[in-house]
């Protein structure tokens, strides 16, 4: 554990954890057993990190989120207040065994409020996801997808800010809003899942 990583003193942070610096963990959390947790990361109150997940640097996962076994975080995503993972597509109380299915979140995309994302999805770099709603699909990079059940709606620029036609190019990801909205590091991030897009 780096020595600059916070835990509050009701968090429960379990053995074999990986915190990186300036990783946060507030009230009520709970770590499990050989999860990591990369440099930058925030988890907000009530958190629950299952055993083995791994959170990339610069996450945010705000209050009372469970990541279960088979989600994984990539750099910089944001995961709103009260999401809700899964990990099996079958559950059953009883069964024999189960087949864990993963869930994909790739560099800085983002997950509003209260949204429920089924398992054995991918979320694309720097997408979005709009509070409340059911994500049973995949979703591109730097695309904006919300309802019940989640439909894509739009592209939409690095930062989140200018949605954009269907018909933008990698090269439009990036408005002028986005620099002054972005820190540098996620930046470049950006610009850096841009490229493989084109």
């Amino acid at each position: 554990m780096s020595n600059d990583a916070f835990i509050h003193p009701t968090a429960l942070v379990e053995k074999n954890v990986t915190l990186g610096a300036r990783t946060s963990v507030w009230h009520h959390c709970q770590v499990r057993e050989g999860s990591v947790l990369g440099d930058d990361v925030n988890l907000g109150k009530g958190v629950f990190i299952d055993s083995g997940v791994r959170i990339s640097n610069g996450c945010r996962i705000q209050n009372g989120v469970s990541v279960y076994s088979g989600v994984m975080l990539h750099e910089w995503v944001f995961v709103g207040p009260n999401v809700t993972f899964t990990n099996d597509r079958n559950p059953r109380a009883g069964a024999r065994q189960w087949k864990k299915s993963e869930t994909i979140l790739q560099p800085g995309c983002s997950i509003g409020a209260g949204s429920v994302i089924t398992c054995g999805t991918t979320i694309g770099s720097f997408a979005m996801i709009g509070a409340g709603s059911v994500l049973t699909d995949n979703v591109p990079a730097f695309h904006l997808s919300y309802g019940l059940p989640a439909r894509i709606v739009s592209k939409i620029c690095a930062c989140g800010e200018a949605r954009l036609d269907f018909s933008a190019k990698p090269e439009d990801y990036l408005q002028p809003c986005c620099p002054d909205n972005l820190k540098d590091e996620v930046l470049r991030l950006a610009m850096s899942e841009i490229e493989k897009l084109k």
